[in-house]
């Protein structure tokens, strides 16, 4: 099992763009033209600083595997905290907000540390041909900034 770096968390904590009320977006890319991926392999997508409360985790996918299943979206502490065992072959956006029913733990963490947010790969055929991108954008915002926060 290998651990890469997208360009967004070489680069270090910084957001991409924020919205009124403090709310920020970070996006991750990797293109696996320089990475050999396999099955068991997390990639660390967008870095999150402390404080943060992430609030919708959205995946861009494309040209994955057709047995491309049983990933997991989270962070070092909790690798499956915002989806766990998703499937992911046709290209498509997937989706997971943080008001969900689904009840995923890592939407009411806080985080106490800087950290990244991360994809593993359980099941892959074969390594992530080199036509493969993932995108990752992670919405979160900065706790003790919005007087309503405890309803989030």
């Amino acid at each position: 099992m290998t651990t890469h770096k997208s360009a967004a968390v070489t680069a270090g904590i910084m957001p991409d763009f924020a919205q009124a009320g403090v709310v920020l977006c970070r996006s991750g890319f990797i293109y696996t033209a320089d990475d050999e991926i396999v099955s068991g392999d997390t990639i660390q997508m967008v870095p999150i600083p402390e404080g943060a409360l992430v609030l919708q985790v959205q995946v861009y996918h494309c040209a994955l595997p057709a047995n491309t299943t049983g990933c997991d979206i989270g962070y070092g502490g909790d690798p499956d905290a915002f989806a766990a065992t998703v499937t992911m072959t046709a290209a498509d956006w997937k989706v997971f907000p943080g008001n969900s029913l689904e009840g995923n733990p890592g939407f009411r963490h806080i985080f106490t540390a800087d950290d990244t947010v991360d994809i593993t790969f359980g099941t892959l055929d074969t390594k992530l041909p080199t036509a493969s991108a993932l995108q990752l954008n992670v919405w979160y915002k900065m706790t003790g900034v919005l007087a309503d926060e405890d309803d989030i």
